[in-house]
């Protein structure tokens, strides 16, 4: 395995930027939409190594998808607003935010398969699966970020997909703290799709960390309702 290759993944890559001083965190599984040229242009992004340059957080950008308007909605949420206000947040400066992803490489899809074989990814990883590439993250990758969670200590941390709580646990280096991971629950307002949200959170030394669902799709936080008391839900944990 080329050197570049290893400082390029167990550093800022495919990060959505922000400032790592910030006291809230947002962490998804992986950034989404990859396409025929980005995965053409991988290898050439990888030459370069390590990522230390953090883009500034474009709150604006971020509303033009279905993701970063619902997170923008959880965040007026969890600052006491009602999250009918989202729009405001174009006015931030983006330093109030840190935006990661779990593993460096854009897919359409979660599925292990997706794509690997299609664009090469075997070959510009030296990984024959995505399964092995995301194991050999778990191992590599998680703990450069578990070492920024403890020397920035953010009073935040929002992960995105219960699913992946070991994962996110992993991370941020909380895998083996001696404390119990605390389970919520949100109940939905309307009878239709009326299953409850479940949530984790616990304390990473100073740092609440929150996993919550997918903030879209049939079981995510996919209504103004839900993503109001998810985010009141936080703001209360923080003042306790």
């Amino acid at each position: 395995m080329e050197q570049n290759f290893i400082d390029w993944a167990c550093s800022f890559s495919y990060c959505n930027g922000g400032n790592a001083d910030a006291d809230i965190w947002l962490c998804g599984i992986e950034y989404s939409n990859g396409s025929e040229e980005y995965y053409k242009n991988l290898p050439d992004e990888i030459k370069q190594g390590s990522v230390k340059q953090i883009e500034q957080f474009d709150w604006k950008d971020s509303l033009k998808n279905k993701y970063g308007m619902n997170f923008a909605k959880l965040y007026t949420a969890i600052n006491g607003k009602d999250v009918k206000d989202y729009k405001d947040v174009a006015q931030l400066t983006g330093d109030e935010l840190l935006k990661l992803n779990l593993y460096p490489i854009r897919f359409n899809s979660t599925q292990h398969h997706s794509r690997w074989h299609e664009y090469g990814l075997d070959k510009i990883t030296g990984f024959e699966s995505r399964h092995l590439f995301n194991e050999w993250c778990s191992r590599h990758r998680f703990p450069f970020f578990a070492q920024k969670r403890k020397e920035h200590n953010p009073k935040l941390i929002i992960c995105t997909g219960i699913d992946y709580l070991l994962d996110f646990l992993m991370f941020f280096g909380a895998e083996n703290i001696d404390k119990t991971i605390q389970t919520g629950k949100i109940v939905p307002q309307s009878e239709k799709n009326r299953h409850d949200r479940t949530y984790y959170h616990v304390k990473v030394g100073e740092t609440l960390l929150v996993v919550v669902p997918f903030l879209s799709g049939p079981s995510g936080l996919n209504s103004n309702y839900l993503l109001q008391q998810m985010g009141n839900e936080i703001k209360n944990l923080l003042n306790d």
